[in-house]
């Protein structure tokens, strides 16, 4: 993006700050100012630090600095959303014993020859038959077997887990899995499901709530505080006493995983330049992948599920170092008015007295504090109510800014809902869990570069479209296919995955670029909050749905992934776009008193 184009899209005036009426020496000065630092024709005090922006965002160190920070975080994301898979593993069989009959002498064969309904036949059982067991624990096995040889009728079945005489024993390595440490089997298996389910509610949570404290507060304020829970919360997981603990231990993950996702992402997005936005904006998913990589081979070597997740939670401390060289968004403090700051963060030293006085002349006294970062006076509690809630007016307020967001709230759902839907229903195809998440890595992978390819020569919009439609048919090939021929089946969902996992980049994408700086992580948050609302969904498509015909949950990814596509042709296309700043330049076409954005 030339400085000619974001001249032409930068509003006059505009409400943060920047000169538009300077005596004649001052514009002078400006334009001494301003030629001298970034060789552009004069402007006002906004454009000189746009302009040296744009410098800096189209190959510079500091470009490359910022990558490598805001693409390194999200790693950790691929670590614990799919650890899941590891600390819960379920073991190879398990049954009910009784430790009065084991004191005497009986194995564990013998008593579930002689205890489990269908004997030694059936593995993974829950119940026991509703024998006297204080009886049997005065005879042998050869004799209480004859005795239950000639009783008339068998006795009912009761359950094993919470019943005094009674435990349930696991063939599994001790401290293998949280299942056994807390029986999350049989009728308390809900629990073990929440154990995932938490972490999917902690980013529902944290995907809006990070998102509105990073466009009101700051894109590294909003990081900072994920990356202290990030840290707090994978200790108190790896370590947690009781499952409570657990639990809450795994909310501030999936919490915290959406703090340290978006605002990253969009520092990133706001901050780099044209010639770069595409394929850094898609190259920052391969930290989750790679994450999925690495997990894989550390649950390899790794086996107990304490041990895993510390072995998980060390890297988590690295987010100290990000903390220390991450800069606030110079794009996003512009859009609060504080010029001064984002001077700083550009040129690396503080802007010249005689640049700042012309710029504070045109500056209200709210404003003006801002600018010097300095805190405003004190308002009344309803004004800063109203303050609050003004990113969700925003972001609602214009009938193309509501409906983009709607849109959007509809296609990242559906997203979600398909990717975690084609994971569960191709569980047939990991031979085991390490060549499972292995391979999902590897397929999200290989889709995020199709991503970076197809981007290079289409638009958003139409990619999307695209990449929708081919998702959406092969996931309804799927009806004409035999419920017998796995296989095909298998590759089919697998070839769906690739595309939702493809577009997923690109809607992330064209989400950013789409909303304006100041409702922009606003925009992402609310969206990955209904991403989250998808998978949550997507388990009791697949169990209950699932049991009533094996094509329900696939035939319903692939209607609604061609409905996203339809909705997706009412965006409009934001590729080698401007950005813009504030929700008030994003207007309908038939307004005449301003520019839309460009299509």
């Amino acid at each position: 993006m030339s400085g000619d184009e974001i001249k032409k899209d930068a509003p006059e005036p505009v409400e943060n700050g920047s000169a538009t009426a300077t005596t004649e020496p001052e514009q002078q000065l400006n334009g001494k100012l301003h030629s001298l630092e970034t060789g552009t024709p004069p402007g006002d005090f906004k454009q000189l630090i746009l302009d040296g922006l744009e410098k800096k965002s189209n190959g510079s160190l500091w470009l490359w600095l910022m990558f490598i920070l805001c693409l390194t975080p999200n790693i950790l994301n691929g670590f614990h959303v799919s650890s899941y898979v590891f600390l819960s593993q379920m073991p190879a069989n398990y049954y009910c014993v009784m430790p009065d009959l084991l004191a005497h002498g009986w194995t564990h064969d013998e008593i579930r020859n002689i205890s489990t309904p269908g004997g030694l036949t059936r593995n993974g059982t829950c119940t026991v038959l509703d024998w006297d067991y204080a009886r049997f624990a005065n005879m042998n096995y050869v004799d209480a077997l004859a005795w239950t040889t000639g009783v008339a009728s068998r006795p009912g079945e009761r359950t094993c887990l919470g019943v005094p005489g009674f435990q349930m024993h696991y063939e599994q390595p001790a401290g293998y899995s949280i299942v056994p440490e807390w029986d999350l089997i049989c009728e308390r298996t809900a629990y073990r499901s929440t154990v995932q389910v938490a972490l999917s509610i902690g980013k529902f949570f944290g995907a809006s709530t990070f998102g509105i404290l990073s466009d009101k507060y700051g894109r590294k304020s909003s990081f900072t505080i994920a990356a202290i829970l990030y840290i707090v919360s994978g200790v108190l997981t790896t370590f947690s006493p009781v499952y409570a603990l657990l639990l809450l231990g795994r909310i501030g993950l999936g919490a915290s995983a959406s703090g340290v996702f978006y605002p990253p992402f969009a520092l990133l997005t706001e901050n780099v330049g044209v010639r770069h936005r595409s394929w850094m904006s898609i190259a920052f998913n391969f930290s989750y992948p790679i994450g999925m990589l690495i997990l894989a081979a550390a649950a390899y070597y790794i086996k107990p599920w304490r041990d895993l997740s510390l072995a998980l939670t060390i890297p988590s401390f690295l987010l100290i170092i990000h903390l220390y060289f991450l800069v606030e968004s110079p794009r996003w403090l512009l859009s609060k008015g504080r010029e001064r700051r984002a001077y700083r963060m550009v040129f690396g030293r503080k802007p010249p007295a005689e640049l700042c006085d012309s710029s504070d002349k045109e500056l209200s006294p709210e404003e003006l504090a801002a600018a010097k970062d300095v805190p405003e006076p004190k308002v009344p509690f309803s004004v800063r109510v109203k303050r609050s809630c003004s990113e969700f007016t925003k972001l609602y307020g214009t009938p193309a800014l509501c409906r983009r967001a709607l849109i959007c709230h509809f296609t990242w759902c559906v997203t979600s809902l398909c990717y975690y839907v084609t994971a569960l229903n191709a569980d047939n195809f990991a031979a085991n869990r390490n060549v499972y998440v292995a391979t999902t890595g590897t397929v999200d992978i290989i889709s995020y570069i199709l991503s970076m390819v197809v981007l290079a020569y289409f638009g958003r919009k139409s990619t999307s479209f695209c990449l929708f439609l081919y998702a959406g048919i092969c996931l309804l090939v799927v009806l004409a296919i035999p419920k017998e021929n796995t296989t095909v089946i298998v590759t089919l969902a697998m070839l769906g995955r690739l595309g939702i996992s493809a577009v997923y980049a690109v809607v992330t994408l064209h989400t950013a670029e789409m909303f304006p700086t100041e409702i922009r992580n606003t925009a992402l948050g609310i969206c990955s909050t209904m991403a989250h609302v998808g998978s949550m969904a997507a388990p009791y498509i697949v169990d209950l749905l699932g049991q009533l015909a094996w094509w329900i949950p696939s035939t319903i990814c692939g209607t609604a992934v061609l409905l996203a596509a339809l909705f997706t042709l009412m965006h409009p296309e934001t590729k080698s776009v401007a950005l813009k700043d504030h929700a008030k330049q994003e207007v309908e076409p038939t307004t005449p008193d301003r520019e839309p954005m460009k299509q």
